[in-house]
């Protein structure tokens, strides 16, 4: 299991983690590939996140955060763009 840490842009203020719909959508898009643990706010800038998780297949939440219903589902949640990310790999 690979530790995920992705800094993103978002266009709201409003924290979508404890919402049941954001989960049900990102298991949707993202199914097992990535567990949610926490999303944390930047305390300078409203409008910039962390989200961590826990990532059993990173190529496929790539390639399932690239497709036009994983864009659509981020964008629902006022995900605007992924600065950056760090992974750390975790012993199994």
């Amino acid at each position: 299991m690979t530790l995920m840490v992705s800094i993103a842009r978002v266009s709201t203020t409003e924290n979508p983690f404890g919402s049941k719909d954001f989960h049900d959508a990102h298991d949707k898009i993202f199914g097992d590939a990535m567990a949610l643990k926490a999303l944390l706010r930047d305390p300078n800038d409203p409008y910039q996140i962390a989200l961590v998780g826990d990532v059993k297949d990173i190529d496929r939440v790539r390639s399932a955060s690239r497709t036009a219903e994983g864009d659509a589902m981020m964008r629902r949640f006022g995900f605007v763009e992924q600065l950056s990310y760090f992974l750390q790999e975790e012993d199994a």
